[in-house]
């Protein structure tokens, strides 16, 4: 039996692994109290969850979030930057893993799978020790492995993650996150490739069980949506079960069943 075309399965992590909107925001109070010296209920977009959440889809990533809703200037939010892992590794605010996300991930181990994120590798490890799931991972890639400015939606942390995962063989890779900005992370990853004349492409699944917004109102609409993890697994193993070469479109969500 041939190897299927999926590659890989990669991952982002905040809202599309685990639920960590309350502790980011606990975090983020916190960081630009110690910066600015004033409360954070200032802050229109610090002083609800609610809030918050929007204000983190409205902008591109946690930079501009710093800066478009806080103020900050480019020094100010490199200080940020540096606050973050410590923060959040002493920050007590519970994080939940999304229902059947476990279950999902050790289904899915058939493949190499990997997590690229603007969180930090710390982090990342940290949670996925405690959940037991550290050996379901090939790769971390966190934001402090990627260039200030080449953060999603670049695509350098995701490029170098199918490397090192797939040495550029053909075929299908996933990447599943709750943002606009992975969504778009996917497109730029697939320009690169095409470039580099690589028979590799990203799918990009929209993990919309963590997003407070409708991934078809995003700016590049995912090519999948998962109302559920377990939408995910079903994802991967119908174009698994299909054979589908790179380049080749992928069944619809209504075909999903009959594969």
């Amino acid at each position: 039996m041939s190897r299927p075309p999926v590659r890989a399965i990669v991952w982002d992590f905040d809202n599309t692994l685990v639920d960590t909107r309350a502790r980011n925001r606990s975090v983020t109070r916190r960081i630009i109290e110690s910066l600015t010296g004033r409360d954070a209920d200032e802050y229109p977009a610090l002083r609800t969850q609610d809030a918050y959440d929007r204000a983190t889809h409205r902008t591109q990533n946690w930079q501009d979030l710093y800066r478009v809703h806080f103020g900050l200037d480019a020094d100010a939010v490199r200080a940020a930057g540096g606050l973050w892992t410590g923060l959040q590794l002493d920050d007590p605010t519970p994080t939940t893993w999304f229902g059947g996300i476990p279950a999902v991930v050790r289904d899915l181990q058939t493949w190499p799978q990997a997590i690229v994120s603007m969180n930090t590798s710390a982090n990342i490890l940290a949670a996925l020790e405690t959940a037991g799931l550290a050996s379901a991972f090939d790769l971390v890639i966190g934001c402090e492995e990627v260039r200030y400015r080449r953060q999603k939606p670049e695509p350098d942390g995701l490029i170098r993650c199918l490397e090192a995962l797939t040495g550029m063989t053909s075929g299908t890779v996933f990447y599943v996150g709750d943002h606009p900005v992975d969504s778009e992370c996917a497109a730029n990853a697939n320009r690169a490739l095409r470039e580099r004349g690589a028979g590799l492409r990203v799918v990009s699944i929209g993990a919309a069980y963590g997003t407070v917004t409708d991934p078809a109102s995003w700016d590049t609409e995912p090519e999948h949506r998962a109302r559920d993890p377990h939408d995910v697994l079903a994802i991967v193993r119908a174009v698994a079960a299909a054979g589908i070469e790179a380049g080749a479109p992928l069944p619809r969500p209504d075909e999903m069943d009959n594969l």
